[in-house]
């Protein structure tokens, strides 16, 4: 036999089932039955003897005659004195505590307290030690708990603890409670319970293994006579809810300690028995929902919910964006649990002798108290974009010539046109235009200072939007039976004027393209993931076919998986690396409308809303929106999250569209854009959902043409480290500049639709 099967078999024999025993046997020597048990228990192997019951009268002896300086030999003979003709070994009571087949002599129960509790007085008197001592506390979860119920017990405020985890002890809880690597695979209540039995065998513990659920929260509040006070700590949300739902209705106060912050929140629903559970905070959801969160990220946005998200420690808020990237679960750390224990236990005792009798939430916060003062890192204020731009004095300065055409277009439809025009996407639906109509022309200005934006290099994105406006412009002029005259870039000292557009009837044009002209209205950005559905070859081929349309363009699609998987993880992580950059992250929190009225108010940017993102995901989104918790991401080299929202976008894809042109001039750009509008309007025609993905190919923008302005040493490494892998996975052609990159696949109509200005702000009528 190999030595290793040797050892192997050894230890299986050695090993034993995990014991389930948490309440000490008592012995009485001075009874009968007692003292049997008690020399059988003695001639038991392994039991291990440990007897100071002389030095603890003694102890005893000296707490009750506090102002006497007895010698070691008068102390003795007052011991011997004290215990008269007992047997020393039949005074007081011996505990067996089975799971560690330990025997200890210690004073019986009266003496016992007395002595155990003498340091308290008299921050607790003895009348309030008595009276306390009735009192039955419920704690329910076993992390911070576990500090929580062993504190009251240390200070012994009540008489009776019912403790309900259904967890078993792993290792990694050994970073927050104490208790030894022997009870690894031990149920949490039974370790807390032995360690209360160890502290002091006559305090009443109650286990419940299985935790709280809807069969054992009667006899949890209820038998043995009702809690005085419930004590919540668990992690289980829809529990949180229940078990207050169920305190307020006996009214029995609450207490809860996140060991974040320290933060203490009390619930008198003994004084207030119609209060709002959790002050209202968690009015809004549903119980149904909470029992059906399995995982941690399904739990986050609930648990801010309830802890609140603008009260959160910056280093908790980060570590939401690292769970299930590089960590498991939130953190939490000895040093918070342990100061929680405390604090808890305190404003317990005050609670159940009626010294505090508010509700509330409270915070400790020990790095605000002791800690260096640093300026908040709040959200970054909102970036000025729009120009100042006065496009009338400008227009009136052109000193434009006589139309050439015999054709005025009136005011109405000008209006017309250019509403259509203004439902071209734009990036970050920043609508940079600015249109001014005069003397039957139409003239469009960049009104947006891009060049500021971590993706406006060279204004490269509104170039795009500009193209997009442009084609939505011919589009509906034909429509109207008029051909459209466009003189592009038509003043080099004049760079604010990107077109001028002139007019002519020509109603053999009004019945060509008539699908497109009429998705105008219903081209959207869908943001819904959908599924990697294949979609039909025609489709794709008369996409494709649009390039054309416009002389060099090129239109190609990528569809095979393995292709898509490795587009997903470049763009990933290109996106996480924008994000994490202070200008990217910048523009990102002002690009996203973060609540209805703030979408309704302004008009622009991207509702988030239209995001198909979990609770989770939206909840860190909001987290992320703190400058100081991307500089912490980048110091742990974290921001898996922002990485995993654009690659899961691209897992769920179709196909990947690529758009490029022969050069990188303007009109190359906005070539782009109008070629881009063209193939939405005609991937939304046919029922293929659209989304742009093109955050990519503007940060690169940032990194060549403008030097790397705005981004981080570290950013432009990695940027630069991760060209070849971009464009190997792009299959980038040497002399083609790529300008867009879009997603395309079959996905549910969105719910949201991004807004767009009012034409009373983008179009001024000379």
């Amino acid at each position: 036999m190999r030595e290793s099967d040797a050892i192997s078999g050894l230890l299986e024999n050695k090993k034993g089932s995990v014991s389930t025993l948490y309440k000490p046997q008592f012995f009485r020597l001075n009874q009968s039955a007692s003292r049997k048990d008690f020399i059988q228990l003695l001639d038991t192997a392994g039991v291990i003897v440990h007897d100071t019951i002389q030095e603890q009268i003694a102890e005893l002896i000296k707490f009750r005659h506090p102002s006497v300086k007895f010698t070691p030999k008068a102390l003795q003979d007052k011991v011997q004195e004290f215990i008269k003709n007992i047997p020393l070994e039949e005074y007081g009571v011996w505990v067996h505590y089975p799971w560690s087949n330990r025997l200890l002599h210690v004073l019986d129960e009266k003496e016992f307290i007395e002595i155990r509790t003498s340091r308290n007085q008299y921050k607790i008197t003895p009348e309030e030690r008595d009276e306390l001592s009735g009192k039955k506390i419920g704690v329910i979860g076993l992390s911070v708990g576990q500090s929580v119920a062993v504190t009251l017990a240390m200070e012994r405020i009540c008489g009776e603890l019912r403790l309900a985890d259904f967890d078993l002890l792993e290792l990694t809880n050994l970073n927050r409670i104490r208790t030894g690597l022997h009870n690894l695979g031990l149920a949490k209540v039974y370790s807390v319970a032995r360690e209360i039995a160890e502290i002091d065998p006559f305090l009443n513990v109650i286990c419940f293994p299985e935790g709280i659920h809807d069969e054992n929260m009667e006899a949890f509040f209820c038998s043995g006579g009702k809690l005085d006070l419930m004590i919540e700590e668990s992690d289980g949300f829809d529990i949180k809810i229940l078990s207050r739902y169920k305190a307020r209705e006996l009214k029995i106060p609450v207490l809860m300690e996140a060991s974040d912050r320290c933060m203490v929140d009390v619930e008198r629903f003994d004084l207030e028995p119609e209060r709002s559970i959790l002050h209202g905070l968690v009015d809004h959801l549903d119980v149904a929902t909470l029992k059906s969160l399995k995982t941690t990220e399904e739990k986050i946005p609930y648990m801010l919910d309830i802890l609140g998200i603008d009260t959160a420690s910056l280093r908790l808020k980060a570590s939401m964006l690292e769970i299930e990237q590089t960590i498991n679960t939130w953190p939490q750390l000895a040093s918070a649990v342990t100061m929680g224990g405390g604090i808890t236990a305190d404003v317990a005792r005050r609670i159940l002798l009626n010294q505090f009798k508010g509700s509330g939430r409270y915070f400790i916060d020990v790095e605000e108290l002791v800690g260096d003062k640093m300026p908040n890192a709040s959200v970054l204020p909102e970036l000025p974009v729009m120009l100042n731009t006065n496009v009338s004095e400008i227009t009136k300065k052109l000193e434009l010539k006589a139309l050439p055409t015999p054709y005025i277009l009136d005011k109405e439809k000008a209006a017309c046109i250019v509403n259509a025009a203004c439902l071209a996407p734009s990036g970050g639906n920043f609508q940079p235009w600015k249109w001014v109509y005069t003397s039957g022309r139409l003239l469009l200005f960049n009104a947006f200072d891009a060049q500021d934006t971590f993706l406006g290099a060279d204004d490269l994105p509104s170039l795009i939007a500009f193209g997009a406006a442009i084609e939505n412009l011919t589009l509906k002029a034909s429509e109207l039976g008029l051909q459209t005259h466009c003189t592009e870039f038509p003043k080099s000292d004049k760079e604010e004027l990107i077109a001028i557009f002139e007019f002519s009837e020509n109603t053999a044009i009004k019945t060509q393209l008539s699908n497109r002209i009429s998705s105008i209205g219903l081209r959207l950005t869908n943001r819904n993931l959908g599924h990697r559905e294949k979609i039909e070859d025609t489709i794709l081929q008369n996409l494709q076919a649009i390039e054309k349309e416009i002389p060099g363009a090129g239109i190609r699609f990528f569809t095979e998986d393995k292709v898509l998987d490795e587009i997903a993880e470049v763009l990933g992580e290109v996106e996480k690396l924008r994000l994490l950059e202070e200008m990217g992250h910048r523009d990102f929190v002002n690009e996203i409308r973060w609540t209805a009225e703030e979408n309704d108010e302004k008009k622009d940017g991207v509702d988030l809303r239209t995001l198909d993102i979990t609770n989770a995901e939206r909840v860190g989104l909001q987290v992320a929106r703190d400058k100081g918790i991307i500089k912490l991401l980048n110091e742990w080299k974290g921001g898996g999250a922002f990485k995993k929202l654009t690659k899961k976008s691209i897992d769920s894809a179709s196909a990947i569209g690529l758009i490029s042109m022969p050069g990188s001039t303007k009109a190359d750009y906005m070539n782009g854009g109008k070629i881009l509008q063209k193939v939405w309007l005609d991937a939304n025609a046919s029922g293929i959902a659209f989304q742009p993905v093109s955050s990519s190919l503007f940060v690169y923008a940032r990194l060549f043409n403008a030097q790397g302005e705005g981004i981080s040493e570290e950013g432009k490494k990695a940027l630069l480290g991760l060209r070849p892998r971009f464009e190997r996975a792009l299959d980038l052609k040497p002399g083609r500049k790529e300008i867009f990159i879009f997603r395309l696949c079959k996905a549910a109509e969105p719910k949201v639709k991004s807004l767009r200005k009012p034409l009373d702000e983008v179009l001024v009528c000379l």
